[in-house]
């Protein structure tokens, strides 16, 4: 027993060394005027590379939603070399792991494999970049696709209440469009006008490649370079969308999308954040883990614990460059919908007036402490860390010094940052449920009843 507790204590150990020492690890290159990251890692003989674009979805033609997404997710439909099949077998064989994330304010294309596959794989991928032809046939079938799955969406009522959520919660703002389209916008889209997105991310866009994995992988850089495309002088725009948000709320929004069948309700309760409102990022942290973050938390001790009407529930607050949104996230039976909301709402209450539990706020601060090393044990993971603190515009330094900044935040500062992000006459209320729900939730104020479609 005491050698299993020295090996796991030697183990953090070293993963509390290499986090405090691993600034040293990222190096930052000029290739041809194209910003590169590179984390070394010489642990496995694997790669991750991530494409940064300054732009995302908010390029997209306000008829054709979701086209940023569409044009990077069908590279693979064909070239004016290459038929799809040709292609996906190609990236298949090597066992690559390829695909788009798109925001509203940013759109990374990630790429992973073996690194003595990195030569043939991006060699592949540039040429699908800067050749992609979109063959009308199989672009209309994966469209089809798509259409398809948002379609089917209504089996799964937490997707749903998600992606519903996140539309009325932004309500009025740039943000509120969900990244991938609906089922309209698929409908317009063609080859023509996936071409043109593509050429505008290569044309126009300005870009940052992060790679992480031995020094082997940086053999990319003549392929990035000469063969993806990539106009580096004159791919300048960076999206930067100032937008401030006006409450005028005298009490929450309450939605209620009707779906057939349900006997259980899915839960949303969140809103909005402006620029300020995200800050500091430790305590937004501190806050979600607090409220949300996991089985000794806030909530699951209120919801579940105490009174059994969930199995699970969760809350965050985070932001993006310009905006943040807050949320807790939870389902339950229809007939504890509005005794869970009222309990909810109580321990807002509690919150704002500065009642935070001792117990619950040491547990929550040590375990958010205690997880961060495990955050560098994935080079994917820190990558993805510093794609994030480059886009929002925070100095690596003070995500390595996470720890320091995270002891002095106090309770006094949680309760003040959560009377903000959490404001119950500021919510807005989403529940994905039966109709006879309208009632009873009513007691809570006006109700706005919509079908589940409006969101797909």
């Amino acid at each position: 027993m005491k050698r299993i507790t020295f090996i796991a204590f030697s183990f953090f150990y070293c993963l509390t060394v290499s986090s405090a020492d691993i600034g040293s690890r990222v190096h930052k290159f000029d290739w041809k005027g194209l910003e590169v990251v590179w984390i070394e890692d010489e642990r496995f003989p694997t790669y991750d590379v991530a494409i940064y674009f300054a732009d995302g979805a908010l390029s997209d033609h306000a008829s054709r939603r979701g086209e940023t997404s569409a044009a990077l997710s069908l590279l693979t439909t064909g070239t004016n070399r290459y038929k799809q099949k040709d292609l996906i077998d190609h990236l298949e064989f090597f066992g690559v792991s390829h695909g788009p994330y798109v925001t509203h304010e940013y759109t990374l294309y990630n790429v992973s494999g073996l690194v003595k596959d990195v030569i043939p794989t991006f060699k592949r991928l540039c040429h699908m970049f800067k050749d992609a032809s979109y063959p009308k046939i199989e672009v209309d079938r994966e469209l089809k696709r798509a259409r398809d799955s948002l379609s089917n969406m209504v089996a799964d009522r937490g997707s749903l209440a998600s992606r519903a959520f996140r539309e009325l919660s932004m309500g009025g703002t740039p943000f509120a469009h969900p990244t991938d389209g609906k089922i309209k916008d698929l409908s317009r889209m063609t080859p023509v006008h996936l071409k043109e997105k593509l050429d505008y991310f290569n044309q126009k866009v300005s870009k940052r490649i992060y790679l992480t994995g031995p020094k082997s992988v940086l053999a990319i850089k003549d392929i990035v370079t000469e063969e993806c495309g990539w106009n580096n002088k004159e791919a300048t725009f960076k999206r930067d969308e100032k937008y401030t948000k006006v409450d005028q709320n005298v009490g929450p929004e309450i939605f209620l999308i009707t779906v057939p069948d349900a006997n259980q309700a899915q839960i949303r309760l969140g809103r909005y954040l402006d620029q300020e409102a995200i800050k500091p990022v430790e305590g937004l942290e501190l806050l979600s883990t607090y409220l949300g973050g996991g089985f000794t938390s806030l909530l699951m001790r209120e919801l579940r614990t105490k009174r059994g009407f969930v199995y699970g529930a969760s809350a965050f607050a985070a932001g993006q460059r310009r905006y943040g949104r807050s949320a807790i996230q939870t389902s339950t039976k229809n007939e504890n919908v509005v005794e869970l909301l009222d309990v909810v709402k109580e321990l807002i209450a509690e919150m704002k007036e500065n009642k935070i539990r001792k117990d619950i706020f040491s547990i929550s601060k040590g375990r958010l402490a205690g997880s961060y090393p495990f955050r560098f044990e994935k080079s994917s993971s820190f990558l993805q860390q510093l794609i994030y603190l480059d886009h929002v515009g925070i100095p690596y330094q003070r995500f390595l010094d996470f720890p320091e900044y995270l002891e002095k935040v106090d309770e006094a500062q949680i309760a003040k940052i959560a009377a903000d992000v959490f404001d119950w006459n500021k919510l807005s209320i989403v529940i994905v449920g039966s109709k006879t729900l309208a009632k009873p939730l009513s007691k809570f104020g006006k109700i706005s009843i919509i079908n589940y479609k409006d969101f797909l």
